[in-house]
């Protein structure tokens, strides 16, 4: 199954692109993939560290935009320039452990209605965050690594796909389309392409037995106020595309809360579920209680009640 790789570039490239093409470099199965670094018009020092890593690493595809396209318009000409049956999006602030590329895209094979599959990781804001105690990036990883490998697949259900690292079917970008650039410089885009993947019939999954490492990003109020204006816009554009009675807006709370449903039906139906892994949600779960005394309450019962049938 060939499998290409679209890394979207934009300035600080020791902290982020950087970092993120060495982790593929060091995959047995580097040489094997196509890979894509598609830079947004970024700064001289970044596209002069760019150009060095071209020289560095000759089999890699680097694209330079001569303006910014934003993360879908971006994102958007290395998948037309891709021909992978599988294509995967990645975040330049990630670090891709060994092996875990070659497993995300295996599982294409054996699920025909696989439209998008995701990893876990320590930062996202659906089903696929999983509970990580662990500070330095070193460690992070090495926590989640145990997670990955500490059972069976489990492709599980979620409700949007996070494009942090997401692998895409060809034949979903066919039925589907390519990103919708009217989202400008990002957010909400894999929340639009997820609801598109799902009204043509295809499957969202997590793989539970794959992990990348996500940097993630500043909190809401941190954000600079043209960037909070923007998560507004883009609130506002794709529920106005899909309608308010389409869409759910789950914290990342109830997104684990369902994950840990999910284990309670394999469980009914004789699955046999790692424990490390059943630890680890009801860990995020404590972790993320509703700041609420009444919420907090009902959260706790209906954690309980799912807790209880896992035992």
């Amino acid at each position: 199954m060939k499998i290409s790789i679209v890394i979207l570039s934009f300035n600080d490239y020791p902290g982020t692109t950087g970092p993120c093409l060495d982790s593929l470099t060091q995959d047995p199965a580097f040489h094997s993939w196509e890979v894509f670094v598609v830079d947004n018009a970024s700064d001289n020092t970044t596209q002069a560290s760019l150009r060095q890593a071209q020289q560095q690493y000759p089999s890699v595809h680097f694209i330079f935009n001569e303006r910014n396209l934003g993360y879908a318009g971006g994102n958007n000409v290395g998948i037309n320039l891709s021909s992978g049956e599988v294509v995967i999006l990645l975040n330049s602030d990630t670090i891709a452990p060994s092996g875990m590329i070659s497993r995300l895209a295996q599982h294409f094979k054996d699920m025909p209605a696989l439209g998008m599959l995701g990893p876990v990781t320590n930062a996202a804001g659906n089903e696929q965050a999983i509970y990580i105690s662990e500070k330095s990036i070193a460690d992070i990883i090495s926590q989640g690594l145990a997670y990955a490998n500490s059972g069976e697949a489990n492709l599980l259900e979620t409700y949007r796909m996070d494009f942090h690292c997401v692998a895409i079917a060809r034949r979903a970008i066919e039925q589907v389309g390519l990103l919708d650039e009217a989202f400008g410089r990002g957010y909400y885009e894999d929340f639009d392409y997820s609801l598109r993947v799902k009204k043509a019939g295809l499957s969202l999954r997590v793989a539970e037995d794959v992990f990348i490492y996500h940097r993630g990003s500043a909190s809401f109020k941190k954000m600079p106020k043209e960037t909070r204006e923007l998560l507004k816009r883009n609130k506002r554009l794709i529920l106005s595309k899909h309608g308010k009675t389409n869409i759910t807006l789950l914290h990342t709370r109830e997104a684990n809360l369902a994950i840990l449903a999910q284990y309670a039906q394999l469980n009914a139906g004789g699955s046999t579920l790692p424990a490390y892994r059943i630890q680890n949600r009801l860990a995020l779960a404590h972790n993320s209680l509703p700041r609420s005394w009444f919420k907090r309450w009902r959260y706790l019962r209906r954690l309980r009640k799912i807790a209880a049938t896992l035992e």
